[in-house]
């Protein structure tokens, strides 16, 4: 329990100064009106401070339904007193902070070792974290010269997860078709055979070919070419330039919790980055696909963030083995920067532009080393990933 300080009103402070100021006035002056009227104005705000004492004992508790939810939905909260004194407590007024905002709650009395609970239901219009609590126990005067809070109960949070579109259908086309393709690669040990040379040594001696050795009087061994492992990287710019407004940003991080979301479903090999302050990038938890939903209900634009192009620097860079790359970004970014992105990628790599522009026609424009979709509906995104997955 935390008590909070005394909150004098306006009224409270014009009660007590002009009591105050009347008295020494009357005092002074000599008149007994004066007198009377500053000390019952001094007695009425004693006697209203007098109500804010003492406490409500009694043991309350904040629980939550559902504590992930989509954007638009809604979620119940439940504060539940407890009483675990011989007496009866008496209902009272509570306020339970909801982010920005403050629910008023009316609990009922509670007789002894009993329990009440009131529901409030909370809107999630936006993506984010809301810090339900604590619930704080309000005290009021009858004139309402002054409150009194006090806090009983810890706090929560509530993740508000960015909306998605289900690609179960998409997922069967880009990756599916690139895993287990032969690379340019050589290696040598693999399944797709290429070539035959002479040995060296260190060469694995199973490798070695009898019959093209007996033929040629010196060792040979086979040469593989190694085959391709599908890794999705999903990489969003939280750049705040490269975006019209905040619907535009919201449409992105839809765009890419739907295809991480997907892929981790697929036990697909899969990174889904964002870009952060400082040129930097931020790696979100891909080990369930709530976590990553939890990881990107806080992901806001960022000033300083590395945009496309950065971003896919980032990438090679880090030596991942990426097979695709989707980059995410709003309709601010010109075609040449997604193009100087996909020129910093190995060629081997897939490069997929995503643009979200809100309300937009949907299309899909190849350049070179990428393809450049843009969405303006949550929707189009299945059907974008369908058709580049045909062609």
């Amino acid at each position: 329990m935390r008590t909070l300080p005394v909150a004098v009103s306006a009224g409270g402070w014009t009660v007590l100064g002009g009591g105050i100021a009347t008295l020494v006035a009357g005092l002074a002056l000599g008149w007994t009106e004066l007198v009377v009227i500053g000390v019952a104005c001094l007695v009425t705000a004693l006697v209203c401070a007098l109500l804010l004492l003492g406490r409500r004992a009694g043991r309350m508790e904040i629980s939550v339904a559902e504590r992930h939810v989509v954007a638009g939905a809604h979620a119940t909260v439940s504060v539940s007193v407890q009483n675990s004194t011989p007496r009866r407590l008496r209902a009272t007024e509570a306020e339970l902070p909801v982010g920005v905002r403050i629910e008023s709650l009316d609990l009922p009395g509670v007789r002894p070792g009993g329990e009440v609970s009131a529901t409030v239901v909370v809107q999630t219009p936006r993506r984010g974290v809301l810090r339900l609590g604590p619930v704080r126990v309000v005290r009021r005067d009858p004139l309402g010269l002054a409150r009194r809070e006090v806090s009983r109960s810890d706090a929560r949070d509530l993740y508000v997860h960015p909306r998605t579109v289900d690609l179960a259908v998409a997922s069967t086309g880009l990756l599916r078709d690139l895993e287990g393709l032969s690379s340019r690669d050589l290696t040598d040990s693999d399944m797709a055979f290429h070539t035959l040379r002479e040995y060296v040594p260190g060469d694995d001696r199973r490798h070695i070919h009898w019959r093209s050795t007996a033929k040629t009087g010196s060792f040979m061994v086979r040469q593989f070419e190694q085959t391709r492992r599908s890794h999705l990287v999903v990489a969003l710019s939280t750049r705040p330039g490269d975006y019209a407004g905040d619907e535009e940003f919201e449409l992105a991080v839809s765009i890419a919790a739907s295809i991480g979301v997907r892929a981790v479903r697929d036990a697909t090999t899969v990174s889904v980055l964002a870009s952060s302050g400082s040129e930097r990038t931020t790696s979100l938890s891909v080990r369930t696909p709530r976590d990553l939903l939890d990881d990107l209900s806080v992901v806001h634009p960022v000033p300083g963030a590395p945009g496309p192009a950065r971003l896919a620097r980032g990438i090679a860079e880090s030596g991942s083995g990426a097979s695709v790359v989707l980059l995410v970004c709003g309709s601010a970014v010109a075609t040449r920067e997604l193009r100087s992105a996909a020129a910093a990628l190995p060629p081997e790599v897939e490069v997929i532009g995503l643009v979200a522009d809100p309300e937009a026609s949907a299309s899909i424009v190849p350049f070179d080393g990428i393809r450049v979709a843009r969405i303006g509906y949550l929707d189009d995104l299945v059907r974008a990933l369908v058709r580049m997955a045909a062609t």
